[in-house]
């Protein structure tokens, strides 16, 4: 019994030369497929036909190879099938009307049968190629919509859980509450509503970058001023980002705090308050994030470092990825994995520069440099991460 590694829809109204193929194809394992015109061919394919590559004569009855051809080019599923026409018209006009429709290839008879065969190989392999892509990548888009789908679930509900429950708190025993018991209703009230304001800027965010708008706002509305301003506002911004080790202590090492840079202020300072956040989320609780500022000629360098578990090498090109958490169960992480993506999408369209440097169990620190008011940043800048005195030393 033969094995098959290919498969070819052959059609042309000529039987010997169907016979002929068949009898050339099948014993170097490829399974052929015929159709005695373009009418024959196209009722196979809405049978479910799949070939990895389609061979068609022009001239047949019924429908002939231009119909059959303009019908495959014209089914989203079948157009990227490559398409080859074998025949004995090889006037320009002809060829540059398949052309024109899309063929892949155009061969002409009496038919050569290396070539015949080396076209069918590398364009059958090509189709193979494609079908295992696109099957990995639906596979992996299907698990991420699954992942994504769950994530949003408990990120939507939990919050909202949170505000309910202190709205039937608050009608059922608001007369017999003593003050503690409001301050705690309070904060849990106030706890659900960053999280779900979080979220709701977060998805903002995304479209406005996908779109476009986001960089547009970038290069309309930016104006001058200190960058570490924006950084003192974000610490209060991450804050009510991080819903657990919010009151960390957060150790400064200040320089050039009045250099100025270019930038849109509300946006970069929710991309800070993303860094800040996550240090804040992964250092120990009896260790500072400590932030420092530093200016290397015309460039402002600021780092966020956190003594927490670091980042596996292996790992660190996923960090930024969006929709993406490291350990996220490991590490009770909440959110949606789009906070370190966001950051570093907005630093880049302010025209600055994120850097990254972990160690596992001793620490990340990320490093943004920006250019100064009225320098640009360059792109092939190596600017060394240089860790602050206070971090640990490898």
């Amino acid at each position: 019994m033969s094995t098959y590694e290919r498969h070819v829809l052959f059609v042309d109204d000529d039987p010997d030369i169907r016979d002929f193929i068949e009898d050339l194809l099948e014993p170097r394992g490829v399974r052929v497929t015929t159709a005695a015109d373009g009418a024959e061919a196209l009722q196979r394919m809405r049978n479910g036909l799949r070939p990895d590559v389609i061979i068609t004569d022009l001239e047949m009855p019924n429908l002939d190879g231009f119909g059959f051809l303009r019908a495959i080019r014209d089914t989203g599923e079948w157009a990227p099938i490559p398409f080859i026409v074998l025949s004995a018209h090889d006037d320009k006009p002809t060829v540059r009307r398949a052309m024109m429709l899309g063929i892949d290839d155009f061969l002409t008879k009496p038919i050569d049968e290396e070539r015949l065969l080396l076209t069918i190989y590398s364009k059958a392999k090509r189709t193979q190629e494609l079908t295992r892509y696109a099957e990995a990548a639906y596979e992996t888009l299907a698990f991420v919509r699954r992942d994504m789908a769950r994530m949003f679930t408990h990120e939507l509900r939990t919050p909202l859980v949170s505000v309910n429950m202190v709205a039937e708190m608050l009608s059922r025993h608001a007369d017999n509450l003593t003050s503690a018991d409001a301050q705690e209703l309070i904060e849990t009230l106030q706890g659900g509503v960053n999280r779900l304001n979080r979220l709701t800027e977060q998805m903002v965010l995304l479209i406005q970058l996908d779109t476009g708008e986001l960089q547009k706002l970038i290069r309309e509305a930016a104006t001058p001023g200190p960058l570490w301003d924006a950084l003192t506002a974000a610490v209060s911004q991450a804050r009510t980002f991080t819903y657990r080790q919010h009151d960390i202590e957060i150790e400064y090492h200040q320089g050039n705090i009045a250099e100025k840079i270019v930038a849109e202020w509300r946006t970069l300072r929710h991309a800070l308050a993303e860094l800040l956040s996550n240090a804040m989320a992964f250092s120990p609780k009896d260790q500072p994030v400590i932030v420092t500022q530093r200016l290397d000629g015309s460039v402002i360098a600021l780092e966020i470092a956190d003594r927490g578990p670091g980042i596996p090498p292996e790992r660190e090109n996923d960090l930024f990825r969006r929709f993406n958490q490291l350990e996220r169960e490991k590490h009770e992480q909440q959110g949606i994995g789009m906070g370190l993506y966001l950051a570093k999408s907005i630093i880049e369209a302010t025209g600055g520069r994120l850097e990254l440097a972990s160690s596992p169990e001793r620490g990340t620190t990320v490093t943004v440099f920006f250019p100064l008011m009225g320098t640009t940043l360059k792109r092939t800048a190596t600017e060394p991460i240089v860790q602050p005195e206070h971090a640990p030393v490898s």
